[in-house]
C-alpha cells in the first residue's frame, strides 16, 4: 500500500469496543472509574435528591453528568470519562440516522449535576420521569438503587431494578458472554 497504512476490516461491534477502549486511556484498568462496583439503596427526598455513596464521591469530586441508560436506568458519569464518550458520538455524521438516534438518546437528555456538600445530587426531572423515580409522597417513600459498573454508576428506581432482575436467565448471561468472547478461565 503505498502512502497509506495497513486497515484491518473488523466486524463493527468489535471495532467499537476497541475504540471505546482506546477513547477511554490506555486500558480497561488504567483508571480508578474503570473499578467502579457496588450496590446501594438510597430514598429520595421531596426534591428529588439523592446521596451519592462516599466511595464513590471520592472518585467523582463535586460534578457529574447523569444521562439516560438501557432498560430505563441513568446513567452517570464523571465529566472526564462523559466528554470523551459525547466527543465520540459527536464524530458520526448527523445524516446518519444510526448515529443521530445514538446521539439523542445518550446526549440531549444529559445534564451536568453538582454533588453538594452534603454529598446529594438532584436528578433533573426529566430524566426521573425517564427512569421512573418518583418523588416520595407521605404515604409512599421513593427509594432508588445505585450499583456500579465500569466507567459509570447506574442509578435504578428500585422496583425497575428489581423487575429486571427477575427476567435474567442464566442462560442469557451465557450467550451474553458467548456473543462478546468473554473467556474468563483463570
Amino acid at each position: 500500500m503505498v502512502g497509506g497504512r495497513i486497515v484491518e476490516e473488523q466486524a463493527p461491534d468489535r471495532q467499537f469496543q476497541e475504540q471505546l477502549v482506546e477513547a477511554m486511556g490506555s486500558g480497561p484498568d488504567a483508571s480508578p472509574l474503570a473499578q467502579l462496583q457496588g450496590y446501594s439503596e438510597h430514598s429520595v427526598d421531596d426534591k428529588g435528591r439523592i446521596i451519592m455513596p462516599q466511595r464513590f464521591r471520592d472518585l467523582f469530586g463535586r460534578l457529574c453528568v447523569i444521562t439516560q441508560g438501557w432498560s430505563r436506568c441513568l446513567f452517570v458519569f464523571h465529566p472526564d470519562t462523559w466528554q470523551r464518550i459525547r466527543a465520540h458520538l459527536a464524530r458520526y455524521p448527523f445524516m446518519n440516522e444510526n448515529a443521530v438516534r445514538l446521539q439523542r438518546f445518550f446526549i440531549s437528555p444529559a445534564d451536568d449535576v453538582d454533588i453538594d456538600s452534603q454529598g446529594r445530587l438532584a436528578i433533573p426531572a426529566h430524566l426521573r420521569e425517564y427512569a421512573g423515580i418518583s418523588l416520595p409522597t407521605s404515604e409512599s417513600p421513593s427509594m432508588v438503587v445505585v450499583v456500579g459498573a465500569p466507567y459509570r454508576l447506574e442509578i435504578w428506581s428500585k422496583q425497575r431494578w428489581k423487575e429486571v432482575n427477575a427476567q435474567i436467565e442464566d442462560s442469557s448471561i451465557f450467550e451474553a458472554a458467548t456473543t462478546l468472547g468473554v473467556n474468563l478461565e483463570l
